[in-house]
């Protein structure tokens, strides 16, 4: 802490500069998400000066130990992060600048302060929006219609602006790309010994059609291979979020209107548009919730992501048709199944029991055991995949 505290302040005064906050006061608050993060020290920040408004800010700066950032993927997330503030998000302002698209209709980014690329001390800094009315929706509940319809429009004009990006000026797109291409985890024994066992402590929770359902989808299947299979691109190279759920979205009503933001970019690399809705639906929605909305959600986003190109004076049917995107749910909806045992013990894990990527962690901690949120989500996913006729 000490350490994340003493990287953090050398950059905040090089922000208090830039800002021209003079004889200022530094107010550093860590804070803990109680299992929402696990690569980060979190903090709450503010710079007071005589004569100058509060400036409140967020900041994260690495924590992930050696032995966990010897894995390899993890130093990818920090180095994906810098490129998207430093670089993609200047360019897409710039592109809602120039295609003079509505305030109301805008993608919005928090504000970004600066930060330290360094390895070992990875840092970002930003404003602060819980202190603007944001909030974080409560990671073990599923999300109600007025919640996903207003994530999946902004998921909708987030993907809309790598389209038109690649289209205002496909070589630069292309650098970016290639520096944000997915970075598949090591072929290593460890690593594959872990996910066996990540994969065999959920299956425990469902019925005997579910499990023979979900043994059959991974038998001798290289994990490996899945990832890359549903973090590759198919015929469009766009940049999709990659963990897009609650926990990175902040939102607040405001006369009336819902507003949400996401937060995180770690994990921003090329690949299928349609991922981000699935792990979506797999992470953030329960079985009650799909039984209603299912189809409406889908629809949604691809009306959504029709009206954001229409105003870049893009012919959605040209850059991405409706067929397409039936053909791209269709191939790549199984990921669900694989969000659903990888990713969804921890989003539903308690705060106590949350584990953490220090080097005194051992790695089977990730080898959670299901609780009885994790047990009906994962169970209700699991019987909606099979009824679909997806698994």
């Amino acid at each position: 802490m000490a350490d994340a505290e003493a990287t953090l302040t050398t950059l905040l005064r090089e922000i208090a500069d830039e800002q021209q906050y003079k004889n200022y006061d530094l107010q550093l608050k860590a804070f803990n998400t109680g299992g929402a993060n696990y690569t980060s020290v979190l903090f709450y920040i503010t710079v007071s000066a005589p004569g100058k408004e509060d400036l409140k800010l967020f900041a994260k700066v690495a924590s992930v130990g050696e032995k966990f950032r010897s894995m390899g993927y993890v130093d990818r997330m920090y180095v994906s992060e810098q490129e998207f503030y430093n670089a993609v998000m200047k360019v897409w302002n710039g592109l809602q600048e120039k295609y003079d698209i509505a305030d109301i209709d805008r993608y919005v980014f928090p504000k970004f302060y600066g930060g330290n690329p360094e390895f070992g001390k990875e840092t970002v800094v930003l404003e602060n929006l819980i202190a603007q009315g944001y909030n974080t929706y409560n990671r073990f509940k599923g999300v109600d219609w007025e919640y996903a319809a207003k994530a999946i429009e902004i998921l909708a004009k987030f993907h809309a602006l790598s389209f038109i990006h690649q289209k205002a000026n496909p070589d630069e797109y292309e650098k970016i790309a290639e520096k944000l291409k997915f970075e598949s985890p090591p072929d290593d024994e460890a690593i594959s010994e872990l996910w066996a066992k990540m994969i065999e402590q959920p299956i425990q929770v469902l019925d005997e059609e579910g499990q023979k359902k979900v043994r059959n989808f991974f038998n001798g299947v290289n994990l490996r291979d899945l990832y890359l299979k549903y973090n590759t691109p198919r015929k469009h190279k766009i940049l999709i979020h990659g963990d897009y759920r609650p926990s990175n979205l902040l939102h607040k009503e405001h006369n009336g209107h819902l507003f949400v933001i996401p937060v995180d970019y770690q994990t921003v690399h090329t690949g299928c548009p349609v991922i981000d809705l699935i792990y979506f639906i797999s992470l953030a929605t329960d079985v009650g919730f799909r039984a209603w909305h299912w189809d409406r959600l889908l629809a949604h986003y691809y009306d959504q992501l029709s009206l954001a190109l229409t105003r870049f004076k893009m012919d959605p049917t040209e850059v991405y048709p409706k067929e397409e995107f039936d053909e791209d749910l269709k191939e790549m909806f199984p990921y669900a199944l694989l969000v659903g045992v990888m990713v969804l013990p921890v989003v539903t894990v308690e705060s106590e029991n949350a584990p953490q990527m220090s080097d005194d962690t051992d790695i089977d901690a990730f080898v959670l055991k299901p609780n009885e949120i994790f047990a009906d989500r994962f169970a209700g996913l699991v019987r909606d995949l099979i009824k679909r006729d997806i698994i």
